[in-house]
């Protein structure tokens, strides 16, 4: 079995160590945004957590999950109402299934855990957008626009508050598309979680 190293300095034990942890850029919440109550965003999109990132969604470092959530709350847990139900924002089935699995799933599950928060899949990828990676930020909105769909049978979620929960923030096109959904499905509020966001 190979050892957890520090993605940053190779050190074994984390994949984030103590001293490199010293370099993490932290990012405030920002209230009212892309239609959510609140985005509790933790770290800025850079330097270590960004490779990290990177390592869990290309390389299959879905493990160093827990260590970054584990984290992330240790920094600044989400303030959300008792009645909320936690999802996340999919992918299109057939890039999850060469990819293998959601992060953005296997982070709001981390979430539910910790919080002991119901998880539901409330959302459903219906097209197979590019990738926002090489688009501004009026491209991003028209890319995702009308891909998201409410999955029917989960209607006593819209009575819920929601936390919606992704990996990153860049221009929010993607957050404030599931949210668009979600409440015209009937949820009131929704909250935003991600690990890092761009500044």
């Amino acid at each position: 079995m190979i050892p957890i190293q520090c993605v940053a300095c190779g050190k074994e034990g984390k994949y984030i160590c103590e001293k490199c942890s010293l370099f993490l850029s932290e990012t405030p919440s920002i209230f009212p945004e892309a239609g959510l109550e609140e985005l509790i965003s933790i770290w800025e999109y850079e330097g270590v957590v960004k490779k990290i990132i990177y390592k869990i969604k290309y390389d299959g470092m879905v493990d160093a999950i827990n260590e970054l959530v584990g984290r992330a709350f240790g920094i600044r847990e989400p303030h959300i109402p008792e009645n909320t139900i936690i999802t996340f924002v999919p992918m299109f089935i057939k890039k999850e299934k060469q990819r293998g699995f959601n992060q953005a799933e296997l982070i709001a599950k981390k979430v539910g855990e910790i919080t002991g928060r119901e998880v539901l899949p409330l959302l459903k990828k219906i097209k197979d957008t590019p990738s926002q990676t090489e688009l501004n930020k009026e491209g991003r909105m028209l890319n995702v626009k009308d891909s998201f769909l409410f999955r029917p049978g989960l209607n006593r979620a819209v009575e819920k508050n929601i936390l919606l929960v992704d990996d990153v923030w860049t221009s929010g096109a993607t957050m404030r598309e599931c949210c668009r959904v979600l409440k015209r499905a009937g949820v009131k509020k929704i909250w935003g979680f991600t690990l890092a966001r761009t500044v």
